[in-house]
């Protein structure tokens, strides 16, 4: 059973029925590809998955000497005791001071973008009438055009979907394409709010891609190659002139 990006966020977010949840979570257990991509899906996932990395397999233990019927006076042992709950208090502080740090909306990006494989774009229905729907809803949710005209004609590229994540609460849409070997490549566009910082054109290799990512007039944009020794600079030209603001 093949589950879509949409069906799978909706599971996440709880709004699926108990039937379609069941199917998922069956699924899962059979399917690590699948588990990947709805880890993939969920913004803290990585997150709790790297700090869970960083927390040691075994707890260190501390050797307190046992005391005496001799031993009269529980000062030394009590000192004993305070310095042990210190040095655990300060471990603790230590593992929150470098705990790993929330990815940002391009990481993430990145990291689902890194589970597409040629399969995984085969198949998808990139008819006119099923590109318009994509288009009206994903144009809908960041409140602006997505200049359709220009990604249909970037050069070498097949446009194959519009879809619809979200991103901390902000509209994020994954513009999807198949380059000449049938490769996926990715342009993404998140609703980032009027004051965001404007941010020049940064070059950048994220979970094995080479991305491209951009911001000006409350959006942020990234463009994703299919490694990470793509040449991005064909469509970066002209995507770079038609988000300009």
């Amino acid at each position: 059973m093949k589950f879509s990006d949409e069906t799978l966020l909706a599971y996440l977010e709880g709004s699926l029925d108990e039937a379609e949840a069941r199917a998922i979570e069956d699924a899962v257990a059979e399917d690590s590809a699948l588990e990947h991509r709805l880890m993939a899906l969920d913004p803290f996932a990585q997150v709790v998955q790297q700090a869970f990395e960083g927390i040691p397999t075994e707890a260190p233990s501390i050797d307190l000497p046992i005391p005496s019927a001799q031993q009269s006076n529980a000062g030394p042992l009590r000192l004993l005791t305070v310095a042990a709950s210190v040095a655990v208090i300060a471990a603790s502080a230590t593992f929150w001071a470098t705990r790993p740090q929330a990815l940002g909306w391009a990481e993430q990006a990145a990291i689902y973008q890194s589970l597409y494989s040629p399969d995984t774009i085969a198949d998808l229905d990139n008819s006119q009438q099923t590109l318009d729907a994509q288009f009206v809803q994903a144009e809908a949710q960041l409140g602006r055009s997505l200049n359709r005209d220009v990604l249909e004609n970037l050069p070498g590229l097949d446009l194959k979907r519009a879809q619809v994540l979200s991103f901390k609460g902000k509209p994020l849409v994954q513009v999807v394409f198949a380059d000449a070997q049938g490769n996926p490549v990715a342009f993404c566009v998140i609703r980032q709010g009027a004051g965001a910082p404007v941010k020049d054109v940064n070059l950048a290799v994220l979970s094995g891609l080479a991305t491209a990512t951009w911001a000006n007039d409350g959006y942020g944009y990234m463009l994703l190659g299919g490694d990470a020794q793509t040449d991005l600079s064909g469509e970066l030209s002209v995507l770079t002139e038609a988000f300009s603001g």
